[in-house]
């Protein structure tokens, strides 16, 4: 019994600590053509574009990226990609990733992969962001995110909010995946 007690206080100061932050993300069922073998045809080893509408900080475009995207990658389970406002050649022009911030009235997850800009609220207050995988103009996967008091965007519950989000628009299997594994 000696031996739990390390594993339980372990488990308590990992609980203490997730509880500290301020953002949270719900991921949305995804679709049933979601698999992870389409998830490393459209991004392994390759860029893969992501759009970003929005600002939470009132930062420029370019700006909101550079503080963006250095958080999304390599959270993609067993896919080496590159997610970028800037594809290059190698990305598939079929998928994209899209991240709304504060977004100014209810919106499906299939509206954010669509070509319409998404409206946006001004900078400012909590941020609620809304996610997308999309495949020509349908959403595979989504995902909501909250981050309550939103210091900044060098802020580490910032940073783990996006890191969170992308995390989620890649699950790993679907919850009615029966049989366990990937893609089986």
């Amino acid at each position: 019994m000696r031996s739990l007690a390390p594993l339980a206080a372990l488990l308590a100061s990992v609980a203490a600590l997730a509880a500290c932050t301020n953002e949270r993300v719900v991921a949305s069922e995804p679709a049933p053509a979601y698999t992870m073998s389409e998830v490393a045809y459209a991004a392994a080893n390759r860029d893969l574009r992501v759009v970003l509408y929005g600002d939470p900080f009132g930062l420029t475009p370019e700006r909101l990226a550079d503080k963006v995207l250095p958080h999304m990658q390599n959270r993609v389970a067993g896919v080496v990609t590159h997610l970028t406002t800037t594809p290059d050649e190698s990305a598939r022009p079929i998928y994209k990733v899209v991240l709304a911030f504060n977004v100014a009235q209810t919106t499906l997850n299939s509206e954010l992969c669509g070509s319409v800009p998404i409206p946006t609220r001004p900078p400012g207050g909590a941020i609620v962001v809304q996610g997308a995988f999309c495949r020509q103009g349908g959403a595979l996967t989504g995902a909501t995110g909250w981050l309550d008091q939103p210091q900044g965007p060098d802020d580490p519950d910032f940073r783990s909010l996006i890191s969170d989000m992308t995390f989620t628009l890649f699950p790993t299997r679907r919850a009615d995946d029966s049989c366990g594994g990937l893609d089986c």
